[in-house]
């Protein structure tokens, strides 16, 4: 007679074999979403193309941090790179969101980041994907209490940029 236990065991393990695919795209899979054929990225600093002279810089340090934070790819020189990720920062803007019924002053404000970028195959010189007109968001208060600086919107789109371009190096494959 099979005690419980060991048959809980087996049902178990069974279930996961089952419910699980062999292509992350198709359900649950213990396969990487990520290719195996990029083993490199290089990441120029940004293109800038706005006043905003430091969120190139910002940017591009962003993504390098997301890239090896998130992916098994590692961020090297063009040299020694299988790809690359050049990126151009097309235009930086700020819009208001609400006004203070008090002072007319402004409570929250979205600082808009749009980009144009592309992601090259450096052996074969395919473009991967290339992505334009490509648009995130910062919001922050500069109003009291809170006082928040312009930087903060710039940090928090920067990161909300970086996040999303390599979201789309993901779903590239």
């Amino acid at each position: 007679m099979i005690k419980t236990p060991l048959l809980l065991t087996i049902l178990a393990c069974l279930s996961i074999g089952v419910g699980c695919s062999d292509d992350p795209a198709k359900g649950w899979s213990t396969k990487s979403i990520f290719t195996n054929e990029v083993k490199t990225v290089s990441v120029p600093i940004a293109a800038n193309t706005t006043q905003y002279r430091q969120i190139g810089f910002q940017l591009t340090d962003a993504v390098i941090k997301e890239i090896e934070s998130r992916t098994p790819w590692k961020v090297t020189y063009a040299s020694r790179a299988d790809t690359v990720l050049n990126m151009t920062i097309k235009s930086v803007q700020l819009q208001t969101i609400s006004l203070s019924d008090l002072t007319g002053l402004n409570e929250e404000m979205v600082i808009s980041l749009t980009i144009d970028f592309d992601w090259e195959d450096l052996e074969t010189n395919q473009t991967i994907f290339s992505r334009k007109e490509f648009s995130a968001g910062g919001l922050f208060v500069p109003s009291q209490p809170s006082g928040e600086t312009l930087q903060i919107g710039e940090f928090q789109v920067v990161q909300q940029m970086a996040t999303d371009i390599v979201d789309e190096m993901a779903g590239s494959w």
